[in-house]
Parts: C-alpha cells; sequence; structure tokens
C-alpha cells in the first residue's frame, strides 16, 4: 500500500507539470496567445527550428538585465553567424538560451514603453510560448477564437498606443517650435528646418538624383540611433528615403554639410523602424554632408515609406 501511495504521488507530480492551462480571464487568454505568437518562428522558420526549445522557454523565464545583452548578443552570433543563416552545435544550448533572453528583454521593452504592463500576465505569457515551442497550445486554446481574442487585446492596446503616442507629439511639436527660433535656423514651406554649417559649392542634386552622403542621425535628446561608416558615405536615390532627406539634400550643393531637423510628418510620424531607437511622432535631426551626385535614380512606385537608414 505504502508503494503503491508514493507511485500515484509521483505519477500526480508528473502529470502537474504537464498539466494543460485553463483560463478564467480575458486577460489571461491573450497573455497566453501573446506567448504562443512569440513562439512561432521558432518552430515555423529554419534554421530557429534546430534550436534547443527548453533552453529558449530557460531563457524567456525571467527579465533581461540590460548589461547583459551583449553577451547574449553574441551568443545569438556564435550560433547563427553573422548572417543569422548557419547553424553551429556547439554553440547550440547558450545561443538557444540567448534567444530566450533576447526575446523576453523585446518583449518587456515594449510594453514598459507603452506603459501597458497591467495589460498582460506575465505567467501566462511564460506559459503560451513554452505551450507554443511544445505544440501544446492547440488543445489550450481549443474552442476558442483566437482572433477574436486578439482583436479585443488590440483594441486595449490601441487605446494605450494613442494615449502615450499623443504625449510624444506634442513634444515633438514643442521641440519643433522652439528650434525655429533659435539663431540660424531656416525653416521651409513643409516645417523642415536645417542650419547650414559648410557651404559646398558644387552642383545640387534633383528630385530623382542618386547621391552619396554621409550623416548621422540623432534623437531630439542627442542620443544617436544611425549613421554612416565612419570616414565613409552611404549611395541611394531621393525618391528610396523619408520626405525631409528628399526635400532637404535637394537644397544642398555638392560639399555642403547641415544640420537637418525633420519634424514627424516628413520622418517617420507614428511608425518608426522596429528596433531604431526612436520614439512614434519624434523629429529627427541629422548632420549630413553631400559628397557627391551619382545618377538619376528609376522612379519609386512603392507605398510603403522606406528606411532612410540604408544598408
Amino acid at each position: 500500500m505504502k508503494y503503491l501511495s508514493i507511485l500515484a504521488l509521483i505519477l500526480t507530480l508528473l502529470s502537474c507539470g504537464d498539466e494543460v492551462v485553463t483560463f478564467k480571464t480575458d486577460k489571461e487568454r491573450y497573455s497566453y496567445l501573446l506567448g504562443v505568437e512569440i513562439a512561432k518562428p521558432f518552430i515555423t522558420q529554419a534554421p530557429f527550428t534546430k534550436m534547443d526549445k527548453e533552453k529558449m522557454i530557460e531563457g524567456f523565464e525571467n527579465p533581461v538585465k540590460e548589461a547583459e545583452l551583449k553577451k547574449y548578443y553574441r551568443d545569438l552570433e556564435l550560433l547563427l553567424g553573422q548572417t543569422g543563416k548557419s547553424f553551429n552545435e556547439k554553440y547550440k544550448e547558450q545561443g538557444s538560451f540567448a534567444v530566450g533572453k533576447i526575446n523576453r528583454e523585446r518583449f518587456d521593452h515594449y510594453f514598459d514603453e507603452l506603459d501597458a504592463k497591467e495589460l498582460i500576465n506575465s505567467d501566462f505569457v511564460k506559459k503560451g510560448f513554452s505551450d507554443g515551442l511544445n505544440k501544446k497550445d492547440a488543445v489550450a486554446l481549443k474552442g476558442l477564437d483566437r482572433k477574436k481574442i486578439m482583436a479585443s487585446f488590440e483594441a486595449l492596446m490601441n487605446e494605450k498606443y494613442q494615449k502615450i503616442t499623443a504625449g510624444y507629439k506634442a513634444e515633438g511639436e514643442a521641440f519643433m517650435a522652439a528650434n525655429q527660433k533659435k539663431p540660424g535656423v531656416i525653416t521651409t514651406a513643409s516645417g523642415l528646418q536645417y542650419i547650414v554649417l559648410k557651404e559646398g559649392k558644387g552642383p545640387k542634386p534633383g528630385r530623382d538624383a542618386r547621391v552619396k552622403m554621409s550623416y548621422i542621425g540623432m534623437n531630439p535628446d542627442g542620443s544617436i540611433f544611425d549613421q554612416s561608416p565612419l570616414g565613409e558615405g552611404i549611395s541611394f536615390g531621393l525618391n528610396e528615403v523619408i520626405p525631409g532627406w528628399t526635400e532637404g539634400i535637394q537644397l544642398m550643393s555638392v560639399g555642403t554639410k547641415i544640420r537637418l531637423f525633420v519634424p514627424q510628418e516628413l520622418g517617420y510620424a507614428g511608425n518608426p523602424p522596429q528596433g531604431a531607437n526612436i520614439k512614434p511622432y519624434s523629429p529627427l535631426i541629422f548632420e549630413m554632408e553631400l559628397m557627391a551626385i551619382e545618377k538619376a535614380a528609376a522612379p519609386n512606385t512603392a507605398l510603403q515609406m522606406p528606411d532612410p537608414r540604408i544598408q
């Protein structure tokens, strides 16, 4: 009898570890589904499908300290290489752990930035991530409408987003209004502002020109979000970049260096590039020099506004 009791206890403990999650609130449902969505690329896209799932889950379990992030990105590069397409088995465990950590940091950063942590249940996000990787989410979500769950969550997030970004937009507009009054600042009819730092003597590019530029991109607080390689320039067509660049660069002669202040409506508005460290509706500041006019660019018919950070 004693043996049977112990066996029953062991079986009970094992089954608890594999228990199907149940939900009591909408918050728990969409938090779980968020975790499932985070896991999806790692079960559908190579080479991520080769990763150690348990190590990813372990990495995702706890918040990440900012000082640790560089190490995790290095570990990821050791696993996948610089292109992200190779897979070195030697670094499988530490690279997979790093993937979990990096995705946890991105998740936490996103909800912290929007002041929306109270909308989610982290325990259910983690459970959804684990179940998603192990393809157990279909059982937990059986009979539930995933689209409906996410629609209710998106409505809450949109409300949060509108509130936060309204503040960002007001800050940006106040910055541009104050900046316009500073000595040397020239304002165009579109609201673009610039200061000439060095006047060049070469020709000016037309709207369809292809140019070579060196630049540093900064936020209003002075933090750098992008720059051309040190001592070098990058080439691009004026029809490939944000409107503020298209207009501003046409004002420059070859050899001219300016500080360009781009209002949000001539930049990224509410959709800055992912991972670019630019707030929605933020003005952008560029110190830029026109190095050369290369050739005319082909007309651009794309509807999406491209990233000026040409690679």
